[in-house]
């Protein structure tokens, strides 16, 4: 983006919050506050009418949803730089927000100068996501992942722990499979990973709660 300065319309219900964001980043030469407003409404009308590069919005405005404001603008415009800054940064928000299409995701304790960072890079058509975010997306990731995995017990699995579970030892379980103990033991480990364990008692356990046993 080739400009002198960066145009931007900040949405956002707190007054004193709004207020004083602007006065901060209209200090820094590189900004221009397009347009401010605590509206949904007012929101779509600045941006129709400023031609913004980059539009910061919070999810609680007045009159409406900062998030449905945000997915109406990028619908019209899909390249226009949205960056959400909230109180609110609960998974399923962030989710929705990436799933429409905003550049960027900050919670309020995001410091200034985070945020000053982050303007320019998403004017650039960067992706700006505040650490914090990207933890708790991964974080997420992780756990639905092993959620995920703990249906991915094979037939075989199942019965080494139906074994364990009955009291066997690794000779007799290794036995009545027909494959050496060593071979057993890599099998267990790749039942513990799956269930999120490190032991054979807490993996049986696991499968009892989930009633694989």
């Amino acid at each position: 983006m080739e400009t002198s300065q960066i145009r931007v319309v900040i949405a956002e219900d707190h007054t004193v919050f709004r207020q004083c964001l602007c006065f901060m980043l209209a200090r820094n030469q590189s900004y221009t506050i397009a347009g401010e407003t605590s509206s949904a409404e007012e929101l779509l009308k600045f941006c129709r009418s400023s031609n913004p590069h980059v539009v910061i919005v919070d999810i609680q405005l007045a009159g409406g949803n900062g998030l449905d404001a945000a997915e109406k603008l990028l619908l019209e415009n899909p390249e226009l730089p949205v960056i959400v800054l909230s109180s609110f940064y609960e998974v399923e928000l962030v989710e929705k927000a990436i799933s429409i299409g905003v550049r960027g995701y900050f919670p309020k304790y995001a410091t200034l100068q985070e945020i000053n960072e982050a303007i320019p890079r998403a004017a650039r058509g960067e992706k700006v996501f505040h650490k914090d975010i990207t933890d708790l997306l991964l974080n997420s990731y992780q756990k639905r992942l092993k959620g995920k995995n703990n249906h991915l017990l094979h037939e075989d699995e199942v019965c080494i722990l139906k074994m364990c579970s009955e009291g066997k030892s690794y000779s007799e379980i290794a036995e009545a499979l027909f494959i050496g103990e060593r071979t057993l033991y890599r099998r267990l480990n790749v039942i513990f990973e799956k269930l999120g364990v490190s032991s054979k008692v807490q993996a049986v356990a696991a499968a009892i709660r989930k009633g694989l046993v």
